[in-house]
């Protein structure tokens, strides 16, 4: 279950505008955080909680998901369907967004589709002045997997980048999408570091790499990486490449 409000949400708003006055924000629970249709199921749903006493106007929109050079990209589809594209939750009500794969996509048996649910708040002008009304999104990863899955396969290496940070790439050349869940950097001198995720979500797809920047000062030697993903973990000694 994903609870979400305003640090949950990206909140289009200025900083001067939090300064103007109080902010009311709604707040609404997601549930499940993530869909897994697997090879046959064609349809699942989102249940959307309102927590907050006033109304909020949800729109929710899907896109065709894939990665490149670190970065996500997201491009309209028609793929699935949405329904209802838009609804009013009232306080304390829930609602449930239901999806449906056209027929063509359940079709594709040999490969891993990837989508992304944006539910974004379409904000009220409600509150008078003084208040501030959030425009707030959430971001559901949906995977809908092929006939006979695969199973990630995930490749470090580490290098500095043009500041001297020691940059972690993971490239998966599997299949099917991985999920990092924790890495652990343990340095030459036996200190321990995190890695801080370069970007919005800790998932790998296909073919596909994903970054994490070593925190703080990391001398010379090659490091001990301790990784915990959705396939289970794994240990290795990486050189730091210059």
């Amino acid at each position: 279950m994903l609870r979400v409000g305003s640090r949950s949400f990206i909140a289009l708003l200025s900083l001067g505008a939090l300064i103007a006055g109080s902010a009311n924000a709604a707040t609404l629970t997601i549930s499940p955080v993530g869909v897994v249709l697997e090879f046959g199921q064609t349809s699942a749903a989102l249940e959307v909680k309102n927590s907050d006493i006033q109304p909020i106007t949800v729109q929710v929109r899907i896109y065709s998901w894939s990665q490149v050079a670190n970065e996500d990209v997201l491009v309209p589809t028609s793929d699935v369907i949405l329904s209802p594209p838009i609804a009013t939750i009232q306080g304390g009500a829930a609602q449930t967004l239901r999806m449906l794969l056209r027929p063509g996509v359940t079709a594709d048996a040999g490969r891993e589709r990837h989508y992304r649910v944006l539910l974004d708040e379409i904000p009220t002008s409600t509150g008078g002045p003084g208040h501030l009304s959030f425009a707030m999104r959430a971001s559901i990863p949906v995977f809908v997997l092929p006939q006979r899955p695969s199973t990630p396969s995930l490749q470090w290496q580490a290098a500095r980048d043009q500041n001297g940070a020691v940059v972690l790439t993971a490239t998966n050349s599997a299949t099917a999408y991985d999920r990092i869940f924790d890495v652990v950097a343990t340095l030459h001198d036996g200190s321990i570091r995190n890695g801080i995720l370069r970007g919005s979500n800790a998932y790998v797809l296909p073919h596909s790499q994903r970054q994490w920047v070593v925190q703080g000062n990391v001398g010379t030697g090659p490091l001990r990486l301790n990784v915990a993903t959705r396939n289970g973990k794994t240990e290795q000694i990486l050189p730091i490449s210059p």
